[in-house]
């Protein structure tokens, strides 16, 4: 079967386009959704990865029926609007992937959404909880180390332990506080976004990132970056989705290969439920997600939706 990723970026991680290809040609991927990320003014600079809309618009020119380009400015850029616009009347097919430190309840994200409702573009999106970065104050292995157990490193257990450390006891406090940064997170308030799904009925919202997937079960322990083990009741993600017809998800990257790998019956449930609304993507890694969703067993059509049609579906 031809499938499409629905969450693919040029030029992240060194992927570029010879590879993309490539990996898509021994995957069996028709197509690719290629997304922008675009941020004036990222709270973590050293993280930010800027990934324009030009080389997309040259992949898409090249390879017109292996790549669907995206682009999503910064909402906070005052000719945001006016962008989606030209980039409409250059090809662009969707919205995304807006990944922006700023909150749904945003004014200017209002004005955004006007824009994309007006040329019926589909919109990826990414969520992230608020949380402390470490950031070092100098080279070194000490601050190496500390930069690595303070932030991703065993999906934030030490961060989470080493926190607690120094709370309890004063051991690295003033160097942990010195040196952290808050993070204030990306359009992590599931509140403010049922409003915007009510008030904008024609954007097919695709979601996407760690806070959405941790949401797939109601009980999460603030260790976890990630969350982990086996649960009994679905989060706020499956209401939402069963509630709005305009919200779909990828289950791209770690967060989504996760979410589907940590309990697999509950996964297997939530995507028969679900599989009108679930979009296949990489987000450019190269887990086995593709195995996973095969060992599910679901039944042909849900995985053909899963797979290739709920993509083609958003773009209609």
């Amino acid at each position: 079967m031809n499938m499409i990723d629905s969450h693919m970026h040029l030029g992240l991680a060194d992927v570029d386009l010879p590879a993309i290809l490539r990996r898509m040609d021994e995957n069996g991927i028709e197509m690719s959704w290629l997304l922008t990320w675009e941020e004036t003014d990222p709270p973590l600079k050293h993280l930010y990865i800027p990934l324009p809309p030009e080389p997309i618009l040259e992949a898409h020119a090249k390879y017109p029926g292996r790549f669907i380009p995206f682009y999503a400015p910064d909402p906070t850029d005052p000719e945001a609007g006016k962008r989606i616009t030209q980039s409409v009347q250059r090809g662009i097919r969707g919205c995304g992937e807006l990944k922006v430190s700023i909150r749904w309840e945003d004014p200017v994200i209002e004005q955004y959404l006007e824009v994309v409702q007006s040329h019926r573009l589909p919109l990826v999106f990414h969520m992230e909880e608020p949380r402390y970065q470490y950031v070092p104050s100098a080279e070194g292995f000490f601050q190496w180390l500390l930069e690595r157990l303070l932030n991703d490193k065993f999906n934030g257990i030490s961060r989470y332990y080493l926190n607690k450390l120094a709370e309890h006891t004063g051991i690295l406090r003033r160097r942990i506080e010195m040196n952290r940064v808050c993070f204030p997170g990306i359009l992590f308030d599931f509140a403010f976004l049922e409003q915007r799904l009510v008030q904008f009925p024609q954007i097919r919202f695709i979601a996407h990132g760690p806070d959405f997937w941790n949401h797939i079960s109601v009980t999460r322990h603030p260790m976890y970056i990630h969350q982990k083990g086996s649960y009994s009741t679905f989060g706020i993600i499956d209401r939402l989705l069963e509630s709005y017809p305009n919200l779909y998800c990828d289950i791209s990257g770690l967060s989504g290969y996760n979410a589907l790998r940590r309990d697999r019956k509950m996964a297997r449930s939530f995507l028969e439920k679900h599989s009108d609304k679930v979009l296949y993507g990489t987000d450019n890694t190269t887990l086995p997600l593709l195995e996973l969703l095969r060992s599910m067993k679901l039944g042909k059509e849900q995985m053909d939706k899963i797979l290739r049609k709920n993509a083609l579906r958003v773009l209609e």
